[in-house]
């Protein structure tokens, strides 16, 4: 299954918008989050922090190589009042997400209109976590 990152930015709403499909190289992950991470950048310049939505409900869960390499760029390119919603279509592609993403602010999903919704409020992380847990 040949893997595919890219994203696109709302300039009205300053969201990141990235879409994950399949399974990625380490070369795909690094120049991902090199790009992700000037991205981020310009939209805290302009809105004050990132909000990022996440969609994965097309890609697999990832090798222990790619999660590392998740864990240190996310730790890397995110800071504290970023926040970012991933949308998962399985609870293993979920759990490794949040085991990997070094994102403060974080929650899964099933549905694209909740992510969207929790990114956009101040609703603390780990009730859209519970949420999640609760329709799956």
């Amino acid at each position: 299954m040949s893997g595919q990152l890219s994203f696109s930015i709302d300039e009205r709403s300053g969201v990141v918008h990235v879409t994950g499909a399949g399974l990625w190289t380490p070369e795909q992950v690094e120049r991902h989050f090199r790009s992700l991470d000037l991205a981020l950048r310009t939209v805290r310049r302009k809105h004050g922090l990132a909000r990022t939505l996440v969609d994965l409900r097309e890609a697999a869960v990832q090798t222990a190589e790619t999660a590392q390499m998740m864990k240190d760029a996310t730790a890397r390119i995110y800071q504290p009042g970023d926040r970012a919603a991933a949308i998962c279509a399985t609870q293993l592609l979920a759990m490794q997400i949040r085991r990997a993403a070094q994102v403060h602010q974080l929650a899964t999903f099933i549905d694209h209109d909740a992510a969207l919704n929790w990114l956009l409020s101040d609703a603390p992380a780990r009730d859209a976590l519970q949420s999640m847990r609760a329709n799956a």
